[in-house]
C-alpha cells in the first residue's frame, strides 16, 4: 500500500511537511479541476503561477473533478490520502467526503514564524509588526522552535 499526497493549492512547496509524513512508494498529485478554479475566482495571472509552480513539484498534475480523481487515484493505492491542512471550505468539503471511504490524514504546515505570545489576528498589521523581527533574522522566523 502506498500513500497518495493530494497537493492543493494552498501549500504549493516541495518542502511542505505532507511529504515527510507519507511512506515510501507514495505519489503526489494535483487535480486541475477547471469547476472549482472558476468558483475560486482566480484570475489568470494566478493560474498561471499555480500552474508554473506545480510543474517545478515532484507530482502528477491530473485535470478533472477532485473528487471523482482522488477518489480513483486513492482507490488504485489503497493507502492513506495525505492532504496539507486548508481553511479553505471547499477543500476541507473534498476532504471529508473522502473520509467516507479512505483514511485521510490532514497534516499542518510548518508557522511562518514561533512568537512568543498569542498574535492578535484582528488586523494583519498588529501581526506583522511582531512576526517582521522574527522573520526577517538571518535564518528566518520558521526555524526557531518550530521543528
Amino acid at each position: 500500500m502506498s500513500d497518495l499526497i493530494w497537493l492543493h493549492e494552498d501549500a504549493l512547496r516541495a518542502d511542505h511537511p505532507v511529504f515527510e509524513r507519507a511512506g515510501p512508494g507514495s505519489s503526489a498529485c494535483f487535480i486541475w479541476d477547471e469547476a472549482y478554479l472558476k468558483q475560486m475566482d482566480y484570475g489568470f495571472k494566478r493560474l498561471v503561477f499555480i500552474y508554473e509552480t506545480l510543474i517545478e513539484l515532484p507530482l502528477i498534475i491530473f485535470r478533472g473533478d477532485r473528487f471523482d480523481c482522488l477518489s480513483r487515484l486513492a482507490g488504485e493505492g489503497s493507502g492513506r490520502v495525505l492532504v496539507p491542512d486548508t481553511p479553505n471550505p471547499a477543500l476541507q468539503q473534498t476532504i471529508n467526503c473522502l473520509r467516507r471511504d479512505f483514511e485521510v490524514e490532514v497534516v499542518a504546515d510548518r508557522p511562518f514564524v514561533s512568537l512568543a505570545r498569542e498574535p492578535d489576528l484582528k488586523r494583519f498589521f498588529r501581526y506583522w509588526n511582531e512576526a517582521h523581527k522574527i522573520a526577517m533574522e538571518p535564518g528566518g522566523g520558521c526555524m526557531r522552535g518550530s521543528g
